[in-house]
């Protein structure tokens, strides 16, 4: 019974003590498995109604490309299906109607490798243009020939890859910011790591907004952190009119008790929760309940023994 006794004191003080770690993170990079290189990814635009915006936009062919590329450019809605956001841009509703707007300077071109072009576009914002956000994706295209049949058919295949820059907007007027955190919840215990912390808003506004997000974790016994994002919280836009769905991660250590603490912010609501968090993977969850019933064993042969 020694050995259980032992056991459990082990477990206990590895829970306790955990152990220090502490993740680099690597900086955001985004990629794109198209030839072509277009950008900003985003752009953020204040309109007014019956006022003409214009702006400007970049298509790139990377210097390591082997050959030149042909492109299109095109302009469709922008919008999200669910709370995960998955993109839509088929979609023509109150919020995408800046898709019409919308004149790009040229359509169609050419890039040799290594060769940078900018793209200006031009926004029309007609006088009775309802207030409140507008979002719509600006589409490059990839249709570079990949070659035709040697008879002379004039058969040929082309890529079909798209990458596109989506534009939020915002045109003056009466607006509405309103929204709700609707959850924000740490788990308690996880089997593996990394924690994932949730939370879920909704901006029931006109407008878009960006919420932030910050999760922090020390261990039991320390003030060290593990992981944070206070200084440079994590953001993303909120569509109006949607819910928004989202997990904040931290690599832990793969034993041990955690102090966790997430803030959400949604235009001028603020939510934290803290929480300790377990780590125990599923042998060790095993050895502990093991050990747990052969006390239990023990304890109810040792009574019986006394009565005897």
């Amino acid at each position: 019974m020694n050995l259980i006794k032992k056991v459990i004191i082990f477990v206990v003080s590895l829970l306790a003590l955990g152990i220090n770690y502490i993740p680099v993170s690597a900086a955001e990079e985004i990629h794109y498995d198209a030839g072509l290189v277009f950008g900003p990814p985003t752009q953020r635009i204040m309109l007014e109604a019956g006022q003409t915006y214009r702006s400007s936009m970049y298509i790139s062919n990377p210097s390591d490309s082997v050959k030149a590329t042909k492109y299109i450019l095109y302009v469709t809605p922008y919008g999200v299906s669910d709370e995960n956001y998955s993109p839509i841009f088929d979609q023509e509703n109150a919020y995408t109607q800046i898709a019409d707007w919308i004149t790009l300077d040229k359509t169609e071109g050419i890039l040799q490798p290594g060769e940078k072009e900018d793209i200006g576009f031009t926004i029309n914002v007609p006088v009775d243009a309802p207030a409140g956000g507008q979002y719509a994706t600006i589409m490059a295209q990839d249709t570079t020939d990949l070659g035709s049949d040697q008879e002379g058919k004039g058969l040929s295949v082309s890529s079909i890859t798209a990458i596109g820059a989506i534009v939020y907007a915002n045109v003056d007027g009466e607006t509405r910011k309103e929204g709700i955190i609707l959850e924000n919840n740490i788990p308690s215990f996880v089997f593996t790591s990394p924690l994932e912390a949730f939370s879920r808003v909704k901006n029931s506004g006109n407008v878009h907004t960006d919420a932030e997000y910050v999760l922090q974790v020390w261990p039991l016994f320390s003030d060290s952190e593990i992981c944070t994002n206070e200084e440079e919280p994590d953001t993303k836009i909120v569509m109006p009119e949607t819910e928004y769905v989202r997990n904040e991660t931290c690599d832990l250590p793969p034993i041990g008790i955690f102090k966790a603490k997430q803030t959400v912010r949604l235009f001028d609501e603020i939510s934290t929760i803290e929480k300790l968090v377990i780590v125990c993977p599923l042998w060790l969850l095993f050895i502990i309940v093991f050990a747990i019933v052969m006390l239990i064993i023990w304890l109810v042969l040792k009574a019986k023994n006394r009565k005897k």
